[in-house]
């Protein structure tokens, strides 16, 4: 599907944004997420979140900004020491996923250990993982095969994180979902319904399906699809499957 690309305008920011942090030496990683902050409020631009607003928000969404400087605009080459001290944390966590694509599980497992804030691997640290690939899918850098090979092998590498993967699924079937509402290509509730399960059976994951109500906060938050187009395609009041 294509459609409309409700990812133009945040594209636009992120790199105005690098253009005038990456070139200055007194810019560090608190002072870029200070940054990204204070221009994602300025221009009404909500960092990619699903249905919460977790405190360190602004600190995950410097995947974004990672993701575009590296694979758009090749900045990781241009400003190798700028870069690689600024998103110190995203290069660990992509490097996280180059070892578990490749099931070199032990090795993973010994990264994420470092970043993590509780010296262990909680949910919160795999989550952080998951969203490097799901931020290069959705700005187009990969491709969703890539989300579904490493899901598996999250579940292989971390068994007692099964409820993480499923989560991070959910979150992304209703992201997916409202990134097409946002794109006109899924103009009713039939459309909705069909997108969605197909997306979860995509995925391996045939009973993880998220609400409407989670659609709807991710649509009209990330995307500001406006209501009365809301209405027509997501049902009020629905629970999780």
């Amino acid at each position: 599907m294509s459609g409309r690309n409700p990812y133009k305008k945040r594209i636009r920011i992120i790199v105005d944004i690098l253009g005038d942090v990456l070139g200055r030496k007194n810019i560090d990683r608190e002072k870029l997420i200070d940054i990204v902050k204070e221009v994602y409020e300025r221009n009404k631009l909500e960092p990619l979140r699903g249905k919460a607003f977790p405190q360190d928000i602004y600190d995950k969404e410097l995947a974004s900004l990672y993701v575009i400087a590296k694979y758009g605009l090749g900045l990781d080459s241009d400003y190798p020491d700028h870069f690689n001290k600024l998103f110190s944390k995203e290069i660990m966590f992509e490097e996280a996923l180059e070892n578990l694509l490749e099931k070199r599980y032990s090795e993973t497992k010994e990264i994420l250990l470092k970043i993590s804030k509780t010296e262990s691997i909680d949910s919160n640290t795999i989550a952080r993982m998951l969203r490097i690939i799901f931020t290069k899918i959705i700005l187009g850098f990969e491709d969703e095969d890539v989300l579904i090979d490493i899901l598996k092998k999250v579940k292989e590498a971390f068994p007692s994180e099964e409820r993480t993967v499923r989560n991070y699924v959910r979150f992304y079937i209703a992201f997916k979902t409202a990134e097409e509402i946002a794109r006109g290509n899924i103009r009713n509730k039939v459309m909705k319904e069909a997108y969605k399960q197909a997306l979860s059976v995509r995925l391996g994951f045939e009973k993880v399906v998220p609400s409407d109500e989670y659609i709807k906060e991710i649509a009209s938050k990330v995307f500001r699809v406006p209501q009365h187009i809301l209405d027509k395609i997501l049902t009020a009041k629905e629970k999780e499957q």
